[in-house]
């Protein structure tokens, strides 16, 4: 019986202290950059690569994609969403104020951005 409270007792600690969109979908989500033709500088943040790139980003904070071929410069705001797994924080009020304070609650999309440089 010691065991089942210390175990349900457990189980309360760790929801309370994480909302739904940190436990089912995480903090952080995997957003792709693509160009035509590939070999684009990418810059997100203080982030920086060459297409195709891919990184993980922490949910909820905002970003510019900015990508740069020979010479010329191509940019977008990384669009933000509240993820539909948010609303079930309903059930569970305390999750709600923690994923609204961590930015969980956001999912980027679309996930995956391409820039064309070819002059079409």
């Amino acid at each position: 019986m010691k065991k089942i409270v210390v175990l349900i007792i457990l189980i309360s600690f760790t929801l309370s202290g994480s909302g739904c969109c940190t436990i089912f979908c995480g903090g952080s989500q995997m957003i792709t950059v693509n160009s035509k033709p590939e070999g684009a500088k990418v810059q997100l943040g203080s982030l920086q690569g060459v297409t195709p790139y891919q990184v993980k980003l922490p949910k909820g904070k905002d970003y510019a994609i900015r990508v740069s071929y020979a010479g010329e410069t191509q940019s977008t705001p990384l669009e933000k969403k509240v993820d539909g797994v948010f609303w079930i924080n309903i059930l569970i009020w305390p999750g709600l104020i923690i994923d609204a304070a961590t930015g969980s609650m956001y999912k980027y999309d679309p996930i995956s951005y391409n820039f064309d440089f070819t002059g079409k």
